[in-house]
Protein backbone atom coordinates (compact mmCIF):
# COMPACT_ATOMS: atom_id res chain seq x y z
CA UNK A 1 0.00 0.00 0.00
CA UNK A 2 1.65 3.50 -0.89
CA UNK A 3 2.02 6.08 1.74
CA UNK A 4 -0.74 8.27 2.03
CA UNK A 5 0.41 12.13 2.07
CA UNK A 6 -1.02 14.73 4.18
CA UNK A 7 -2.72 15.94 1.30
CA UNK A 8 -4.14 12.67 0.22
CA UNK A 9 -5.36 12.57 4.13
CA UNK A 10 -6.61 16.02 4.19
CA UNK A 11 -10.64 15.46 3.15
CA UNK A 12 -13.57 17.69 3.31
CA UNK A 13 -17.14 16.03 2.40
CA UNK A 14 -14.50 12.46 1.14
CA UNK A 15 -12.62 15.23 -1.64
CA UNK A 16 -9.22 16.53 -0.88
CA UNK A 17 -8.95 20.31 0.29
CA UNK A 18 -6.72 21.44 -2.27
CA UNK A 19 -9.03 19.80 -5.20
CA UNK A 20 -12.00 21.98 -3.40
CA UNK A 21 -9.72 25.10 -3.06
CA UNK A 22 -8.64 25.03 -6.60
CA UNK A 23 -12.35 24.88 -7.73
CA UNK A 24 -13.18 27.81 -5.71
CA UNK A 25 -10.57 29.67 -7.38
CA UNK A 26 -13.08 30.16 -9.71
CA UNK A 27 -15.67 30.93 -8.22
CA UNK A 28 -16.57 35.21 -7.86
CA UNK A 29 -19.12 36.33 -5.72
CA UNK A 30 -21.14 39.91 -6.43
CA UNK A 31 -23.82 41.95 -4.36
CA UNK A 32 -27.45 41.19 -5.16
CA UNK A 33 -30.10 44.62 -5.46
CA UNK A 34 -31.57 43.80 -2.47
CA UNK A 35 -28.41 42.81 -0.61
CA UNK A 36 -27.90 39.38 -1.07
CA UNK A 37 -24.65 37.87 -2.74
CA UNK A 38 -24.59 35.93 -5.94
CA UNK A 39 -22.25 33.38 -6.60
CA UNK A 40 -21.02 32.64 -10.36
CA UNK A 41 -18.57 30.05 -11.33
CA UNK A 42 -17.30 28.55 -14.20
CA UNK A 43 -15.70 25.75 -13.24
CA UNK A 44 -13.04 23.74 -15.99
CA UNK A 45 -14.35 20.02 -16.62
CA UNK A 46 -10.94 18.73 -14.83
CA UNK A 47 -11.83 20.68 -11.34
CA UNK A 48 -16.01 20.79 -11.41
CA UNK A 49 -16.41 17.03 -10.39
CA UNK A 50 -14.49 16.63 -6.77
CA UNK A 51 -16.17 20.10 -6.37
CA UNK A 52 -19.84 18.52 -7.30
CA UNK A 53 -19.38 15.35 -5.04
CA UNK A 54 -18.56 17.38 -2.20
CA UNK A 55 -21.94 19.55 -2.42
CA UNK A 56 -24.27 16.78 -2.95
CA UNK A 57 -22.80 14.94 -0.01
CA UNK A 58 -23.05 18.00 2.40
CA UNK A 59 -26.53 18.43 1.30
CA UNK A 60 -27.44 14.78 1.54
CA UNK A 61 -26.70 15.08 4.85
CA UNK A 62 -28.71 18.05 5.32
CA UNK A 63 -31.48 15.82 3.46
CA UNK A 64 -31.10 13.23 6.05
CA UNK A 65 -31.52 16.03 8.48
CA UNK A 66 -34.58 18.02 7.03
CA UNK A 67 -36.20 14.07 6.69
CA UNK A 68 -36.03 14.08 10.78
CA UNK A 69 -38.06 17.45 11.25
CA UNK A 70 -40.93 16.33 9.16
CA UNK A 71 -44.06 15.80 10.72
CA UNK A 72 -47.78 15.39 9.72
CA UNK A 73 -48.28 19.27 10.81
CA UNK A 74 -44.83 20.59 9.37
CA UNK A 75 -44.02 19.99 5.66
CA UNK A 76 -40.31 19.81 4.59
CA UNK A 77 -38.05 22.69 6.27
CA UNK A 78 -36.50 24.05 3.11
CA UNK A 79 -36.85 23.85 -0.56
CA UNK A 80 -34.14 22.02 -2.86
CA UNK A 81 -32.65 25.12 -3.68
CA UNK A 82 -32.52 26.17 -0.26
CA UNK A 83 -30.60 22.91 0.98
CA UNK A 84 -27.86 23.39 -2.06
CA UNK A 85 -27.62 26.72 -1.18
CA UNK A 86 -26.93 25.62 2.60
CA UNK A 87 -24.81 22.62 1.33
CA UNK A 88 -22.58 25.06 -0.49
CA UNK A 89 -22.08 27.21 2.54
CA UNK A 90 -21.40 24.81 4.74
CA UNK A 91 -18.83 22.86 2.37
CA UNK A 92 -17.27 26.27 2.49
CA UNK A 93 -16.93 26.42 6.54
CA UNK A 94 -15.66 22.84 6.48
CA UNK A 95 -12.75 23.64 3.82
CA UNK A 96 -12.31 26.94 5.81
CA UNK A 97 -12.28 24.90 9.12
CA UNK A 98 -8.89 22.69 7.95
CA UNK A 99 -6.93 26.10 7.22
Amino acid sequence: MPDETAEDSDLVAGERRIDLLRALSYVETESGPDGEFIIHGDLPPEVAPPFIRAVMRVEAELLLGDAELVTVGNEEPRTPEERRTDAFVALLLRIDDGL
